[in-house]
């Protein structure tokens, strides 16, 4: 729903003369019948001068001028953020995403403004009030037919955009027009910087409905060529993102990372290292896949070992049935976990620290060598609660609880 804000706005810019067009995705979210609320809005304003689109904006809010050299006006009510520009050129000056000369006029066309976005699906507008479509470049055709295709040869000049690609496939499930796959073959991505790199990776993997059809353009443009150290596949990727929203952000990071990386030959750690270094990612990825062959459902010391490596048997579980192709595996191993106690947590020692030092040992190197040894027996299952480790330090050790 468009708020009464914004329409009343429209109105205004419309009475001086200008036009109002709801821009940056909008036109393609609204097509594929996204019904979320949405609480940031983009629109481009042509046929009016800077100074009387700040004029009309005053009478609605604060106006903050946020970007002007490229025409940016933002301003927030009740919670919603505006972000009102003007159509622009831009023309490549140097080496790297942002090395663009931006020049607004509000005299453009819409068609000619468009000419500069990276896809068709992303090159329509809704002119506001009426939210009548306009789309010079096809983009609902495209869009209809499940088709990604580059707007113009200025698609060229931002090699950004072929990782946008990826994660537009994987969003919306779309297959690359030939024309785009041959373009994006051209282009080097040596001039982007780590974490442009790595937003396009996150977006790709945690937004990504089906990111199989971004691991295709992916493939098809040659971007394995850069990425080396990737080893997966579409259907493995595909059965983690279903997993997704059962699982914290933190949880589906590290599982659809580990994904990313899960099969024979990949580098998680040259990857992670190079592209995401988030300390995070880095500890519980290669954690993550380690685990795998301690997933043993028939061994539960093993399974004890698994769920201390990645607290607890949840991720491993789910990566293990995508990498095999097999739900049961989740299922047996939630089942074990459950009665064991370690499907969402590690196993936790029954002795510390602090209870051998109220049995009344000192400080010193023996107490960290007989925590290790009960934990270790823990593990493997020669004691199975508090009460057995007690006897045990008795009986080997001569340690007694407190008041024995």
């Amino acid at each position: 729903m468009i708020p009464q804000k914004l329409l009343k706005i429209a109105d205004d810019i419309r009475s001086a003369g200008g036009r109002a067009f709801l821009v940056g995705g909008f036109a393609r979210d609204s097509l594929l019948g996204f019904k979320g609320e949405i609480r940031d809005f983009d629109i481009e304003v042509y046929s009016i001068s800077q100074e009387k689109l700040l004029e009309i904006l005053s009478r609605h809010g604060k106006p903050n001028l946020i970007g002007k050299s490229f025409g940016v006006i933002h301003l927030s009510r009740q919670g919603i953020h505006y972000d009102f520009s003007f159509p622009r050129t831009e023309s490549k000056t140097g080496i790297g995403h942002r090395a663009f000369d931006v020049q607004t006029d509000p005299n453009l066309s819409f068609e000619e403004a468009a000419r500069r976005r990276d896809f068709t699906i992303n090159a329509m507008g809704m002119e506001l009030p009426n939210l009548e479509l306009v789309d010079v470049y096809n983009g609902r055709k495209d869009l209809e037919n499940g088709i990604l295709r580059h707007v113009s040869e200025a698609f060229a000049e931002d090699s950004l955009r072929v990782l946008r690609g990826v994660q537009f496939a994987a969003r919306f499930k779309l297959r690359a027009a030939k024309e785009t796959i041959e373009l994006c073959r051209t282009l080097s991505l040596s001039d982007l910087s780590r974490e442009r790199i790595e937003e396009e990776f996150r977006k790709w993997l945690l937004k990504g409905a089906v990111p199989s059809f971004g691991l295709d353009f992916f493939c098809e443009v040659g971007l394995q060529k850069m990425f080396f150290e990737i080893h997966t596949s579409g259907d493995i990727l595909d059965f983690l993102a279903k997993q997704r929203k059962n699982l914290t952000p933190q949880e589906a990071e590290a599982i659809m990372f580990a994904g990313l990386l899960c099969l024979p030959n990949a580098k998680p750690i040259d990857f992670l290292k190079k592209w995401v270094p988030v300390n995070n990612l880095i500890k519980k990825v290669p954690a993550l896949l380690d685990s795998l062959s301690l997933l043993n459902l028939s061994d539960r010391s093993d399974l004890r070992r698994c769920a201390l490596k990645t607290n607890g048997l949840k991720l491993p579980a789910i990566l293990k049935s995508a990498i095999q192709n097999d739900p049961d595996i989740h299922s047996e191993a939630q089942k074990l976990g459950d009665e064991m106690g370690i499907w969402e947590l590690a196993p936790q020692p029954f002795i510390t620290g602090q209870m051998l030092l109220d049995m009344g040992l000192k400080p010193g190197p023996k107490l960290g060598k007989i925590i290790k040894q009960v934990f270790e027996m823990q593990l493997n299952g020669d004691v199975k609660n508090l009460e057995e480790a007690v006897h045990f330090l008795n009986s080997c050790h001569g340690i007694s609880s407190p008041g024995s």
